[in-house]
C-alpha cells in the first residue's frame, strides 16, 4: 500500500494526523507510486494547529512541492504529477463565498453555512505511454495535455471542527477523484471533486431540422404553369454526433439530499467548438438514401415514393446524399455554435442529478461512459425526457447547451433555383445539381437543362462567385413573375442571401462586414466602433446576409402607393443610397472619392454624364496622382451598377404589368393550353433573359441585396458575423433605418 509523507520545505518531518489511505480513498484506488510526499511552506505550518475558522477566516490558499515523481493510474500511470508542477492546499470557510471564485471555472458552487473546506489541487500531464489508448483517468483529454485535479472536503465548524492540520490529513486520507461511479459514491454531503484540462466531449444532438424553401426561378428556362408543389417542411427525428473541443471540467458535488451534481463547465473566457473531423456529424441510421428522401419528403407537397430518385444514377444520389449530410451538419454545427458562443462562463454546459443507488445497468454505463468524456447516450436521450427532466431512472437533467439549440431552433435552407419554370419538384430532381454552400451552409438544389452546372467549376473562389450570381439573378427575376401572376406561389417568401468567406480578416473587413448590418436595417452606425473593438486578431471570418421579401414587399418593387409602375428615377435614387450605404470613407480613402461622386451636387453632373472615362473631369485629382486612375475604374462601375439596375427595374416593371394586363386576375393554370398565355410566358422570359444577361454586377459586396431590401420596403433581414471570438447575430429588426441613417 502507498504511503504519505509530509515535511517542510527542509525536509524536516511534520508533526501532524496521520494520513490513512484505505478503499474510501480514490487514492488508494489509483497511485501507483510507493510515497506521496508533500513538502509545506512555513505559513501552513504557523496555521496547522489553529481551529479551521481561525485558520483560514477568509479565503487561503498554501503552495505545496512534491517530493519524488508519483503517478495516478488505474491498470498502468496515466497522469504524471512531478516536482516541478503546482500543488496547493486551500481552506474556505467563509459563508455564501463562491468555491471557485479565483478558479478559471467559475461557475458558482457556494460554501454553506456552517461548513469549512479544505481541498488538495494537483497538476499533472496526461501520459499514455506507447498505447495510447483511453483508461480511467483519461476523461476525453488529449495526450500529453496538463490535467489539474482538486478534492474539496467539506468540514462542520462547530465545537468540535477539527484543526487546519487535522483536516488536511482527512481530506488526503479520503482523497476523491471524478473518475468512476465508485468514486462519485465516496462524496460525502457538500464534498466537491474536479478535473480539468484540454480536450473533447463527445455529445450526441437529437433535433428536428426545419426545411424553409426558396423557390426560385431559373433565368434560361421557359416559365411553368399552375402551382409549384413544394413547401416549408420538417426534417424529424434527426440523430447528429459531435465533438466539443476545448478546456473543460468535470465537477461532482454530493448535495444535501444526497444526490451527486455532475457538471461539465467550460473555462472562463473561452468557447467550446464543435468538431465533425472525429464525430463525423450526421448518424446513418436510416438507408442509404433515406436522408435524401426525408428532405424530398419534408419540402413536398405530396408523398415522396422511391420512384422519385428512379431516375437518378448510384452516383448521383451518392453525390446528392452528401449534400444533404453537409447541409444538415453544418445547420446543426452552426445552431450548437451559437448557442456554446453565447453561454456565458457561469452556466455550465451539462449538468446532471445523479442517484447512484437508483442506476440500472443502462445508466450506470452512460454515467461512467459520461465520466471518461463522452456524453452521447445521456444526450442522445434529451429530445424523449420526462416532464421533471430525468433520463434514465438516478440520471436527471439539470441543464444543457443542447436545449438552447432546440429553443433557438435548427435551419436547413433550401433554394430550389429552377422549380419556378419547373413547377413539378420530381422534375427539378430529374435533371439537377446539389450544392452545399459551406459558408452559409444552404442547400441549392439547381436544375442544369438549361445552364451551367457550378459545381464543375474548380476554384472555390469562382464556385462561390457564380452560385451567388446565380441566386442573385434568379431572385430578381423571381420577383418580376411572382407580381406578373404567371406562376402561383402560395405561402412562400422569396429570400436572397449574400456570403462572403475571409481568410485574412482585418479590422476593416470587419467594419466592411458591419456596414452591410447598418445597410439592412438590422443595427446603427453608434454602434459599430464598439462591435469593432471587439475584434481582437486576424484569420478566418464568414458573414452571412439574408433577406426575405414577401408578396406585399415584391409589389412594392415595382408599384408605388398609387399602383403605378416606379418612374426609372426612383431606381437610380434607391441604387444610390445602397451604394452609399456600404461604403466607409472614414478609414478607405478611395471611398472618400466614391461617396463624393453620390452627393450631390457631383451626383447629378455623373448621372448626366453616364459611366464612361469623362467621369475622369469630376475627379478632384491632379492627372499625375496615380490614384486617379483606380478611382475612375471604382466610379464608372458604381454609375454603370446603378444605370443597369434602374434600367433593368423599368424594363422588368413593363413587362410583368403586360402580363398581369393579359391575365386579368385569371388563373394561370387555367390558361394552360393557351397559345397567347404561352408566347407571353415566353416574351416575359426571354425580357429578364435579357436584363440579366446585360448585368456585370461585382458580388464582393451584397449591393444588389441591398437594392432589393430597400426598393421593395421590406422588413425581413437577417445577419451572422463570425470572426475568431467576435460573433454578432441580428436578425429581422421592425424598423426599417432610414436611407438618412446610413449615408456616409
Amino acid at each position: 500500500m502507498p504511503s504519505f509523507s509530509l515535511t517542510d520545505d527542509l525536509g524536516k518531518p511534520v508533526a501532524a494526523p496521520a494520513v490513512d489511505f484505505t478503499s474510501a480513498s480514490s487514492l488508494f484506488q489509483y497511485l501507483k507510486s510507493e510515497v506521496l510526499h508533500l513538502a509545506v511552506a512555513p505559513d501552513f505550518l504557523a496555521r496547522k494547529d489553529q481551529p479551521l475558522t481561525q485558520a483560514a477566516p477568509d479565503p487561503i490558499q498554501f503552495q505545496l512541492k512534491v517530493g519524488p515523481l508519483f503517478q495516478l493510474g488505474n491498470t498502468r500511470p496515466e497522469i504524471d504529477v512531478t516536482p516541478g508542477l503546482q500543488v496547493r492546499v486551500r481552506a474556505n470557510t467563509t459563508k455564501g463565498s463562491n468555491l471557485f471564485q479565483d478558479d478559471p471555472f467559475v461557475v458558482a458552487a457556494a460554501v454553506p453555512e456552517h461548513t469549512g473546506y479544505v481541498g488538495l489541487q494537483m497538476t499533472g500531464a496526461l501520459d499514455l505511454g506507447v498505447s495510447g489508448s483511453a483508461g480511467d483517468l483519461t476523461f476525453g483529454f488529449d495526450v500529453k495535455s496538463s490535467v489539474t485535479i482538486e478534492y474539496l472536503k467539506a468540514f462542520a465548524t462547530d465545537a468540535n471542527e477539527p484543526t487546519l492540520g487535522d483536516a488536511t490529513s482527512q481530506m488526503i486520507s479520503g482523497y476523491v477523484i471524478p473518475a468512476a461511479l465508485a468514486d462519485l459514491s465516496r462524496l460525502q454531503v457538500n464534498d466537491v471533486c474536479t478535473v480539468s484540462g484540454e480536450g473533447s466531449l463527445t455529445i450526441s444532438v437529437g433535433v428536428d431540422i426545419a426545411t424553409p424553401v426558396n423557390p426560385l426561378a431559373s433565368v434560361n428556362l421557359p416559365l411553368g404553369v399552375g402551382t409549384i408543389d413544394v413547401e416549408a417542411g420538417v426534417m424529424a427525428g434527426i440523430t447528429e454526433s459531435f465533438t466539443l473541443r476545448g478546456s473543460y471540467q468535470i465537477r461532482a458535488r454530493r448535495l444535501t439530499t444526497g444526490a451527486i451534481e455532475l457538471s461539465f463547465l467550460k473555462k472562463q473566457g473561452t468557447t467550446l467548438k464543435t468538431d465533425l473531423t472525429v464525430s463525423g456529424g450526421v448518424t446513418a441510421n436510416l438507408g442509404r438514401t433515406d436522408l435524401l428522401t426525408t428532405l424530398l419528403g419534408a419540402i413536398g407537397t405530396g408523398a415522396v415514393e422511391q420512384s422519385l430518385l428512379a431516375g437518378l444514377t448510384p452516383d448521383e444520389i451518392e453525390t446528392f446524399t452528401r449534400a444533404v449530410q453537409d447541409g444538415v451538419d453544418h445547420s446543426v454545427q452552426a445552431s450548437l455554435d451559437l448557442a456554446l458562443s453565447t453561454s456565458t462562463d457561469d452556466q455550465t454546459a451539462f449538468q446532471y442529478e445523479i442517484r447512484p443507488e437508483l442506476l440500472d445497468a443502462t445508466g450506470s454505463a452512460a454515467v461512467q461512459q459520461a465520466l471518461r468524456g463522452d456524453l452521447s447516450r445521456l444526450t442522445a436521450l434529451e429530445p424523449v425526457m420526462q416532464p421533471d427532466g430525468t433520463l434514465l431512472p438516478g440520471v436527471k437533467l439539470l441543464n444543457s447547451v443542447l436545449a438552447r439549440v432546440r429553443t433557438q431552433g435548427v435551419s436547413l435552407k433550401v433554394n430550389l433555383l429552377g422549380i419556378v419554370n419547373l413547377i413539378s419538384l420530381s422534375k427539378l430532381i430529374s435533371g439537377c445539381e446539389f450544392l452545399m454552400e459551406p459558408a452559409s451552409g444552404d442547400l441549392t438544389i439547381k436544375e442544369t437543362a438549361k445552364s451551367e452546372r457550378i459545381s464543375a467549376i474548380t476554384s472555390p473562389f469562382d464556385r462561390q462567385e457564380a452560385l451567388r450570381k446565380a441566386l442573385f439573378n434568379s431572385v430578381m427575376v423571381t420577383t418580376t413573375y411572382r407580381v406578373s401572376k404567371a406562376v402561383a406561389m402560395p405561402g412562400l417568401a422569396c429570400r436572397n442571401l449574400h456570403f462572403a468567406v475571409n481568410q485574412s480578416t482585418s479590422a476593416q473587413t470587419i467594419g466592411d462586414y458591419l456596414n452591410w448590418f447598418v445597410a439592412l436595417g438590422l443595427m446603427g452606425t453608434a454602434e459599430k466602433p464598439g462591435i469593432l473593438g471587439q475584434f481582437g486578431g486576424s484569420g478566418l471570418s464568414t458573414c452571412l446576409m439574408r433577406t426575405e421579401m414577401d408578396d406585399p414587399a415584391c409589389e412594392s418593387l415595382f408599384f408605388d402607393d398609387a399602383g403605378n409602375l416606379r418612374p426609372e428615377s426612383d431606381y437610380q435614387e434607391t441604387g444610390r443610397q445602397a451604394m452609399r450605404a456600404l461604403l466607409d470613407p472614414a478609414s478607405n480613402p478611395l471611398d472618400q472619392f466614391r461617396a463624393q461622386f453620390l452627393s450631390d451636387p457631383t451626383w447629378r453632373q455623373a448621372l448626366g454624364i453616364g459611366p464612361s472615362p469623362q467621369l475622369r473631369t469630376l475627379i478632384p485629382l491632379s492627372p499625375t496622382d496615380s490614384r486617379r486612375d483606380q478611382v475612375l475604374a471604382l466610379v464608372i462601375g458604381d454609375l454603370y451598377d446603378i444605370a443597369w439596375w434602374a434600367t433593368g427595374m423599368v424594363k422588368a416593371g413593363n413587362g410583368l404589368q403586360d402580363m398581369r394586363a393579359f391575365l386579368a386576375g385569371r388563373d394561370p393554370a387555367s390558361l394552360a393550353g393557351d397559345a397567347e398565355f404561352a408566347a407571353r410566358r415566353d416574351k416575359l422570359q426571354k425580357l429578364m433573359a435579357g436584363v440579366v444577361s446585360d448585368s456585370k454586377l461585382r458580388f464582393s459586396e451584397p449591393w444588389g441585396m441591398v437594392c432589393l431590401f430597400l426598393g421593395s420596403g421590406s422588413r425581413q433581414s437577417s445577419g451572422n458575423l463570425v470572426a475568431g471570438k467576435l460573433t454578432v447575430a441580428r436578425a429581422f429588426l421592425p424598423v426599417l433605418v432610414s436611407p438618412e441613417a446610413v449615408k456616409p
